[in-house]
């Protein structure tokens, strides 16, 4: 213990008491709380307001520390086990109680019992675990991820629902490949595969779904979702627009990904005869963060992720702490631990994300490459939270990041192969047309209310892309007015 450390103040990670009181209880719950979070020390002889260090007496130490160490043990369940030393300080003796990340969780005071004596730590203070927090600690505690738990009561899943995730899952790990050799590595998933990342569990003849199937499918949870927001200025005062996307996650992950690109500047430049469309922002640090976001999240959280641009910064909040004894140096490190394994393994599987823990220090380390300010990383009030934020000086936008479309006044004429479908032009082929020939190769037909649940579009929209469709010659209309449908030309 250093006096620059005392002087900094109390922590997350820190506490200070002057003395060491007669009823440990008003220490204790801090004891708690750091051995169900990243750890951390209770100073005794510094005073918190002032930051005064005023010691104990040196005579009475030992006896003190013995004190401090049985109270902790014969209070907690699980048993907690300290480690109190002696630092001197400006002449001046302190008690240090280190409290190591427990591995038994939850942690709570044996006189309150589980549900009214768990206590975790929010922003450098001690508070009373919420249900959901209490949950997850559970979860910690049996090494059991949420998301690879069977989803009761839930019915079995066919084989059909099974073939058609691991079909989907396939075609996007090849579409996001960045190159053709590696699209060619790409197996193709099974029903063992799922089994073995925790997407179902067998029950004897049956296959269930865990909450990683659902959240990938039909994901019912009120906060799995999304919510987009544009803000005037730099605070939550005033929207311009808001936007909240539901549905399986990827398709949330990539709508809220489209909805950043369309809310940033953009320039251009001319090379030669192409004209070449850059944004103010590198595009691989948007998705990731709105990819870790998805996929580390806490489920058991009643809050939704919360993606929003401001005029100085893109701003991703994911629900819960920090995982396990994670700490923020560990991160931007690149030390992870997985709060949701099945849906880690799932998004490394169709490339979106890379090894485990690399996406911070990559976000981190793409801005300084481009003169961008570093990240901000944040836990406030119980969330996770990451600012990217953007350039203060409006002329560096279009000279900085990403090379997004090539076009040239006259187009010279390509192909590009989806699925069955041989579209011509460069141009023809965006995500919501790829959608659209996914769910028709899948079902055979759609219809005008299923592209716009689909594209999470209004039905004027989804009118517009499918008569555009039409007559780029890639589907055909059948039948009129209600009954039409449309198919693959």
């Amino acid at each position: 213990m250093t006096i620059e450390e005392i002087m900094s103040g109390e922590s997350e990670y820190l506490e200070f008491k002057q003395m060491v009181p007669e009823k440990s209880e008003t220490y204790m719950k801090t004891v708690v709380a750091f051995a169900n979070g990243s750890g951390g020390r209770i100073v005794f002889g510094v005073e918190n307001g002032t930051l005064n260090v005023v010691g104990v007496k040196q005579e009475n130490a030992f006896s003190l520390m013995d004190g401090i160490t049985s109270a902790i043990c014969d209070s907690c369940t699980p048993m907690i086990t300290p480690i109190v030393t002696l630092a001197s300080i400006e002449e001046k003796v302190v008690i240090v109680v280190n409290i190591m990340p427990g591995g038994q969780r939850p942690y709570y005071l044996t006189s309150k019992g589980k549900e009214n004596g768990t206590y975790i730590r929010v922003s450098g203070t001690t508070r009373p675990a919420d249900s959901f927090v209490l949950k997850e600690l559970e979860f910690e505690g049996a090494n059991r991820c949420f998301d690879q738990t069977y989803a009761a009561p839930e019915e079995s899943v066919t084989e059909d629902e099974i073939n058609l995730l691991c079909s989907r899952m396939y075609r996007y790990a090849v579409e996001h490949c960045r190159s053709q050799e590696a699209a060619g590595e790409i197996y193709r998933l099974t029903r063992q595969n799922l089994l073995s990342w925790g997407f179902l569990v067998k029950k004897g003849d049956k296959y269930y779904p865990t909450n990683a199937f659902l959240l990938m499918t039909s994901n019912s949870l009120p906060q799995a979702t999304i919510q987009c927001a544009v803000f005037k200025g730099t605070e939550r005062d005033v929207f311009i627009d808001r936007k909240e996307y539901d549905g399986d996650i990827v398709a949330q992950l990539d709508a809220a990904y489209e909805y950043v690109l369309r809310n940033i500047n953009m320039g251009s430049e001319i090379n030669g005869l192409y004209r070449t469309d850059i944004y103010e922002l590198p595009t691989d640090c948007i998705r990731e963060m709105i990819c870790n976001a998805v996929a580390h999240r806490s489920y058991l959280h009643p809050s939704s992720i919360q993606v929003a641009v401001y005029d100085n910064r893109v701003e991703v909040t994911s629900p819960g702490m920090l995982f396990g004894s994670l700490r923020l140096q560990d991160i931007r490190e690149g030390i992870s631990i997985p709060r949701n394994r099945a849906l880690v393994y799932a998004f490394t599987y169709m490339n979106i994300m890379e090894h485990w823990g690399s996406g911070i220090p990559r976000i981190i380390r793409r801005c300084k490459e481009l003169g961008l300010e570093e990240p901000e990383l944040l836990e406030i009030a119980g969330n996770f939270r990451i600012n990217l934020f953007r350039y203060t000086d409006k002329t560096r936008i279009g000279k900085s990041t990403d090379k997004v479309t090539e076009s040239t006044d006259k187009v010279t004429e390509s192909t590009e192969k989806y699925g069955k479908v041989r579209i011509k032009s460069t141009d023809k082929l965006n995500n919501n047309r790829k959608k659209i020939i996914q769910y028709i190769e899948e079902r055979g037909t759609i219809t005008n209310r299923e592209v716009q649940n689909l594209l999470n579009v209004k039905d004027s929209r989804a009118l517009k892309i499918l008569k555009e469709m039409v007559e780029d010659g890639i589907l055909k209309k059948e039948g009129k007015l209600r009954g039409s449908c449309y198919k693959l030309k």
